[in-house]
């Protein structure tokens, strides 16, 4: 692993965990050693008040590289939610290709 990936990521873990926005959430992983994988997270976002997704808590987990910051992460999301929600509209660039 990159000595830089490494401690930029603990540096955004310590100014994260001093200050983030309220409901949000990143958390390293563990190994199975029970030592902190700071190139994987599991992180969840509120969902907007006033938008359909209100009140739902949406989960993904961020999988960094030994390059970052040059590369970012890669986010993998479980739930099936396209943000660009526009009401009465549809999200042509999605449409047939969801599996």
């Amino acid at each position: 692993m990159s000595g830089i990936a490494l401690s930029r990521l603990a540096q955004e873990r310590k100014a994260w965990r001093k200050d983030h926005p309220f409901g949000f959430v990143a958390v390293p992983t563990k190994n199975p050693d029970g030592t902190m994988n700071l190139m994987n997270w599991e992180c969840a976002i509120p969902g907007k008040k006033g938008t359909p997704w209100e009140g739902g808590l949406f989960k993904l987990r961020m999988l960094f590289k030994d390059d970052y910051p040059s590369s970012p992460p890669k986010c993998k999301s479980s739930e099936r939610v396209h943000l660009e929600y526009l009401p009465g509209k549809a999200v042509c660039h999605v449409c047939g290709s969801w599996t």
